[in-house]
């Protein structure tokens, strides 16, 4: 008798917690799938919208993909966050965050007016309310004329956080784009050979070779300088002409030399760096 009521004791304890899992399982919520927030630029380029680059629809429409969107110089961008599907209920704040290497010296506001920090055009946070898709986070920013010759550079804004305020039953995740970049292009030209070549050449192993030039390059900014990676054993590289052991000639941007060894196709690259 005592043996069953154990038995019987400890059936039923494990009948109870069977019970107690099972009406864990049957009660529990699963959040909501699919309700996301992302981010996307905008830009007013040259008074043309389609003139901001790729893709087309940067008139405002949101993307899934941003593959390149660029500005120049003179143009307004804005960074706009976007709720899918629309907000029904409260407030989804959502919070972003700058980077990239533009500096406030490289925008201005909607009036042309300097400004403190680069984070004028993402920063802090911004709410999506009740009946809303999107908000605009940051400011209207207009880039920055400023007739410096510079390379490109960036801005990047990108969601760190999201959250529902009370009242809100939706659950919104940080979803795909969560950052957008907006290149400004640079007024720095780099140099160019342009239609310049050279044409395939075959040597032998121990002969001199008759040294040759290579095309000079145009363009960039200040002095071009020359490198040349990639040459065969033996060869080498006069950038300026004044390199003589190996190559008598004066010329500058000169291959010439012996090559020392027999070796199957190889690509020489001449590189041409302007001052900046």
């Amino acid at each position: 008798m005592l043996t069953e009521y154990i038995d019987a004791a400890l059936g039923r304890a494990r009948y109870e917690l069977a019970a107690l899992v099972l009406a864990l399982v049957a009660t529990a919520t699963t959040p909501a799938m699919g309700q996301t927030v992302t981010i996307a630029p905008r830009g007013n380029c040259g008074g043309t919208p389609a003139n901001c680059g790729t893709p087309a629809d940067r008139n405002g429409d949101r993307d899934t993909v941003w593959p390149g969107f660029q500005v120049d110089e003179g143009d307004d961008i804005w960074f706009y966050v976007y709720a899918d599907p629309t907000v029904t209920t409260g407030t989804v704040v959502v919070s972003v965050a700058v980077s990239g290497s533009a500096t406030a010296s490289d925008i201005r506001n909607a009036l042309g007016n300097p400004v403190s920090n680069v984070s004028f055009a993402c920063v802090g946070s911004a709410g999506i309310g009740a009946g809303q898709s999107s908000v605009l986070v940051g400011s209207q920013t207009k880039i920055h004329n400023d007739g410096v010759t510079e390379n490109d550079e960036t801005i990047t804004c990108s969601i760190t956080s999201v959250a529902p305020q009370s009242g809100n039953a939706q659950n919104f995740t940080i979803g795909a784009p969560s950052s957008a970049t907006v290149t400004i292009r640079g007024t720095d030209s780099a140099p160019s050979f342009g239609t310049g070549s050279v044409s395939a050449k075959t040597f032998t192993p121990g002969a001199a070779i008759a040294g040759f030039q290579v095309p000079a390059a145009t363009g960039g900014n200040g002095g071009i300088t020359y490198a040349a990676s990639g040459l065969p054993a033996g060869l080498r590289f006069d950038a300026t002409g004044t390199d003589s052991p190996g190559c008598p000639g004066t010329e500058a941007r000169e291959i010439c030399g012996a090559p020392t060894t027999a070796a199957a196709a190889q690509t020489v690259t001449i590189t041409a760096t302007d001052a900046d």
